[in-house]
């Protein structure tokens, strides 16, 4: 099944992600940053900060590649336009499937941002970013009492299709997997602001993803969560999109 291949939607994925490698490459030439600052015990459980004197918000973001892919290295692009709306911003690495089981890699983001929450650097406004399947680590995580907002671009909330998908190979999910990690079936109330963006031109399977736990939501957090399907924007673009013209500094 290639409901969830991205490359379907775009003639040259891969020239999009070696300009997301060379713009990042970029991007840590140009801007001071403190690189794999380690948060626990695994090969991969590191950070990197893009730190901003006189920051009011702190970025984290967390990287898709359907948990089995990329690097937080790929995505360092974003840093530019998170400095320049004065914000400091941290990348989350994470141990990849199938070195690693879901369980884990969801609790690595557990320990990720505790460790942050710890860091002298810290401010007041924690703003949590995830694209593709590091929305769903976001969207897992949104309660952490760090966070005081979140942002889910592009991403997945019910497992249930995945596991009968090419990317169970790696991940191997169970059904308790399935229950414990898939947004879309948990019932809490969550108090305070989050959006869900998701581009039109994206795979129709992550669109219907984005507009189902929207719905759910919203019968649990009416008042907090807010939905937008982007025009003219893919799997890809979105990432432009959302830090060049939807962020906005916090005042």
């Amino acid at each position: 099944m290639q409901l969830y291949d991205n490359s379907r939607t775009v003639a040259n994925e891969a020239e999009i992600l070696a300009a997301f490698q060379q713009r990042s490459r970029l991007a840590y030439q140009h801007f001071p940053c403190l690189q794999e600052i380690r948060y626990a015990e695994a090969p991969r459980s590191t950070l990197d900060v893009f730190p901003l004197a006189q920051a009011t918000t702190t970025l984290v973001f967390i990287y898709g590649g359907y948990w089995q892919w990329c690097d937080k290295s790929d995505f360092a692009f974003i840093a530019t336009d998170v400095l320049a709306k004065g914000m400091q911003c941290v990348l989350v690495e994470y141990e990849l499937a199938p070195q690693s089981t879901m369980a884990e890699i969801v609790a690595q983001v557990k320990q990720a941002l505790d460790f942050i929450q710890q860091q002298p650097w810290i401010t007041q406004h924690v703003l949590l970013v995830g694209h593709s399947a590091g929305a769903h680590l976001a969207a897992l995580w949104m309660q952490h009492e760090i966070v005081t907002e979140a942002v889910l671009l592009s991403g997945i909330y019910d497992l249930r299709p995945i596991q009968q998908t090419h990317l169970n190979t790696a991940l191997n999910l169970t059904e308790q997997d399935i229950l414990q990690y898939s947004p879309l079936l948990r019932q809490h109330a969550i108090s305070k602001p989050y959006s869900i963006y998701c581009g039109e031109q994206e795979l129709d399977e992550l669109i219907l993803q984005s507009q189902n736990y929207f719905q759910h939501r919203s019968g649990l957090d009416q008042a907090q969560v807010s939905f937008k399907l982007l025009d003219k924007t893919n799997h890809y673009t979105i990432l432009d999109e959302y830090f060049q013209h939807l962020l906005k500094p916090k005042t």
